[in-house]
């Protein structure tokens, strides 16, 4: 009797414990998502049908779209670019003299209708030698005499182009003075019009020849080529 009693008296402690914690109810699903535990990382949306608005579907029914073809791939090819090319200018004499400058000058009226006009001269000036002293700064030598060549200082030569009707200078060149001592010079007027070209120079001659493009005529003067001495 007494493991009888036992028994039933753990029986009724039992039953008092779990009506003392509560009922214990499973717990609510949540609409539209999915709680993990806390072993999870976290919610995720529930996927869920778009919405049909199909009303008769006697008339309208879910179809899947018609497949867009692709625009076919054009080939790519490559070609190499031609090789440009370069047609020289032929050029004519219109004019070639070697004019003696003595403090005097001269000029030419010229006509360019297929410009350029190009102006050469080679010049040669006049030469003189001097002789230089040199005093001694030691008294036991005797002083030094030296002798140049150079180019005279009254040497010059200067050309200048104008247009013909109104007289403004278009374009000049020179030797000495103000411009260098080169004695290959070149003047170059690369528009059409006419022109007056002067030429003024003192202690020397130049050689002077004035080319333009060949044009459709066939008898020409060709142009030379101007040796200048160094």
């Amino acid at each position: 009797m007494k493991g009888g009693g036992i028994a039933c008296l753990l029986v009724i402690i039992l039953v008092v414990a779990v009506l003392a914690c509560g009922c214990i109810t499973p717990p609510k699903e949540s609409k539209g998502k999915i709680t993990q535990g806390s072993g999870g990382t976290g919610t995720q949306e529930a996927t869920t049908a778009p919405t049909q608005n199909v009303i008769d579907t006697r008339v309208v029914t879910q179809a899947t779209p018609f497949p867009t073809p692709l625009p076919p791939e054009t080939p790519v090819s490559y070609s190499k670019m031609p090789e440009p090319t370069y047609e020289q200018t032929v050029y004519k004499a219109v004019y070639r003299s070697v004019i003696p400058f003595s403090n005097n000058a001269t000029a030419y009226s010229v006509t360019v209708e297929n410009p350029p006009l190009i102006i050469e001269m080679c010049i040669s000036p006049k030469m003189v030698t001097r002789n230089i002293w040199y005093e001694s700064r030691f008294t036991t030598r005797d002083d030094v005499y030296v002798t140049q060549t150079v180019i005279s200082p009254n040497a010059y030569l200067e050309v200048k182009v104008r247009d013909r009707a109104s007289g403004n200078i278009i374009a000049q060149d020179g030797f000495a003075r103000t411009y260098s001592v080169d004695r290959y010079r070149v003047l170059t007027i690369r528009s059409a019009g006419d022109y007056l070209v002067e030429f003024s120079g003192n202690d020397l001659s130049a050689t002077v020849q004035m080319r333009v493009p060949v044009g459709p005529e066939t008898d020409i003067t060709p142009v030379a080529t101007l040796s200048c001495p160094s």
